[in-house]
């Protein structure tokens, strides 16, 4: 007991031993050795890489970037070369949109008006109006014609009339007038009429109400013109219109001039209508209703009358 040495544990103190320099660097250089030989006989796999690609072999999916890199590249390096040969275009200035020309407007004539011969086949009663009377009028429409239809073998147009109770219903039969044929299909009393029947009746005085109570006449083409034949008044030369616009009001417009002379003869008097005399047409003498031939449209007995 006499030879132990108390020892105070706090009092212990851990030096350690000096490191030799020369011995430190050959450890160092073992364990480099060491671990060189030890990767000589692994493959180390990269990052980024799966099991069992070699480390130098790129994966697909690297090597498809690399394609669509390269490719990527050589567009631009395309696109950059044909930059530089050639010069950017000018912008060419933006050339104003011609404006539509508004279409012409056919001059105001009787000549728009499509006046022909036409051929009563058969006339009746209307069934619904005690004033108006149902014709069946060849007007020499071709098969097809919109608002005809067919009776005995011809192409016909319905017409009504308001000439009941002022011209005698076996006067219509089977006799020749003159129709109005492009003014727009109306409705009268349920039938549909397609054309409009010329008549004469006297010309109102100053101040004089029209009671319709006649005395009315048929206009009558000259003898032998044919059914469809076209008539025109003379210095009025033109083609009609297809179907008059009700909203030009040409018919209302020209018909005040529509008269017949004391020779009994129908024609066109431009100086009864204000919007020809405003115009630059020169004044012209009243223009007879002819046929191609140049046979003249007539009344019976009413010279200086209104037609209509």
């Amino acid at each position: 007991d006499e030879d132990k040495v108390d020892i105070d544990l706090n009092e212990i103190k851990f030096v350690h031993k000096p490191l030799d320099a020369k011995e430190e660097k050959e450890r160092k250089k073992k364990e480099k050795a060491a671990a060189a030989a030890a990767g000589g006989d692994q493959k180390e796999l990269a990052v980024g890489k799966g099991k069992g690609e070699e480390g130098g072999k790129p994966s697909k999916n690297e090597q498809a970037r690399d394609t669509a890199a390269k490719a990527e590249d050589k567009a631009k390096g395309a696109a950059a070369g044909e930059g530089a040969q050639q010069p950017k275009k000018e912008k060419k200035e933006k050339q104003p949109k011609p404006q539509k020309q508004p279409p012409k407007e056919t001059p105001l004539s009787p000549c728009l008006i499509d006046l022909r011969v036409g051929h009563i086949l058969k006339a009746e009663n209307h069934p619904n109006a005690d004033s108006l009377y149902i014709s069946t009028i060849a007007c020499g429409d071709p098969p097809g014609t919109d608002n005809t239809s067919e009776h005995e073998g011809q192409v016909v147009r319905t017409v009504c009339s308001g000439l009941n109770g002022l011209v005698p219903l076996e006067e219509m039969q089977g006799r020749k007038i003159i129709a109005v044929c492009n003014l727009k299909p109306v409705t009268m009393r349920g039938i549909k009429s397609a054309a409009m029947v010329l008549a004469a009746s006297p010309r109102l005085k100053e101040g004089e109400e029209d009671n319709h109570q006649g005395p009315v006449e048929l206009v009558t083409p000259p003898a032998g013109a044919k059914a469809g034949e076209r008539v025109v008044f003379e210095g009025w030369a033109g083609e009609p219109e297809g179907v008059l616009n009700p909203k030009k009001k040409v018919w209302e417009t020209l018909q005040p001039g529509f008269t017949t002379t004391e020779g009994l003869e129908v024609g066109f008097d431009m100086g009864a209508v204000p919007q020809l005399q405003a115009g630059e047409e020169a004044q012209k003498p009243v223009g007879k209703l002819v046929t191609a031939s140049g046979g003249i449209c007539t009344v019976k007995s009413l010279g200086n009358a209104v037609v209509r």
